[in-house]
């Protein structure tokens, strides 16, 4: 019975001993809880990538101009190499001159691909006449809606002017010097026919303008 006793003592402190501080430090510890779900946060977006620069724009290209068709309609008439007779007022020489003739040579050709038209005259010397040479430009002023006009001769004179295109005729006024002397000029140009051209010039004297010399030209 002590024996019995005994063992059942021993029995009760093992059980005792089992369930002690000794038992819970053994035991696994408890899981710690999960935190619990807030509300789902989408994330803000990044800053956008700056756009590309925009290429500079194309330089505009100028707007050439082109011969004008009213200058190549009136001009065709006037081509070509002409002999001419020429005639000289009384005065247009000099102070009390007589009147005169002579005789000239006239080319006019297409220049600068149809912008303008280059014309040459030489004078034959005569008895009365020394042999005078010229050169000249005939060019179109699209903003005027005119015809222009440059020379310049041997003797010196060099003008400038403008006139309209009327049917076979064109009448430039103009500006220049003319044997040193600073004067104003018109000076005309008429289609007769396709074998026939003539060319006056008047100069201003006083409030009217006054022959000077006129040619009639016949194609060569």
């Amino acid at each position: 019975m002590f024996k019995t006793g005994l063992v059942s003592c021993l029995s009760l402190a093992l059980a005792t001993f089992a369930s002690g501080p000794l038992a819970a430090a053994d035991a696994p510890a408890p899981k710690a809880a999960a935190p619990a779900a807030g509300p789902s946060v989408a994330p803000k977006p990044g800053p956008r990538p700056a756009a590309a620069p925009k290429a500079p724009p194309a330089p505009a290209v100028p707007t050439l101009p082109t011969p004008s068709k009213e200058l190549e309609a009136f001009m065709k008439g006037f081509e070509g190499s002409w002999k001419c007779e020429t005639e000289f007022a009384a005065g247009s020489t000099g102070p009390g001159s007589p009147d005169a003739k002579g005789k000239a040579s006239l080319r006019i050709r297409k220049d600068f691909g149809g912008f303008s038209w280059h014309g040459e005259y030489a004078l034959a010397k005569s008895e009365i006449l020394p042999a005078m040479s010229g050169i000249f430009q005939v060019s179109y002023d699209p903003s005027g809606k005119q015809a222009t006009f440059v020379s310049y001769d041997s003797m010196g004179a060099a003008m400038m002017g403008a006139g309209p295109l009327s049917g076979d005729t064109v009448t430039f006024v103009e500006q220049g010097y003319m044997l040193g002397i600073k004067v104003k000029v018109h000076e005309t140009m008429t289609k007769k026919s396709a074998k026939e051209i003539l060319h006056k010039v008047e100069i201003e004297s006083g409030k009217s303008f006054q022959l000077l010399a006129e040619d009639t030209c016949s194609k060569k």
